[in-house]
């Protein structure tokens, strides 16, 4: 994964070749807690993988 800042995108592109990494421990984790701080700040986090654009919420599951 590639984790860069975009002005208040905490942007997160995930290779392709390995779709399911970002929704596995210790990511997902992860994930969640940059979105809560990023949200603190009223930022947000998007991640790219492929096609999938997903909006990263605090608290919530990452979909299976």
């Amino acid at each position: 994964m590639l984790v860069y800042d975009q002005g208040p995108q905490l942007t997160v592109l995930v290779n392709p070749h390995h779709p399911a990494t970002w929704r596995q421990e210790p990511y997902s984790s992860d994930l969640k807690d940059w979105a809560r701080a990023a949200e603190a700040r009223g930022h947000y986090v998007i991640l790219f993988c492929g096609d999938e654009v997903v909006k990263i919420e605090p608290g919530v599951t990452a979909p299976a």
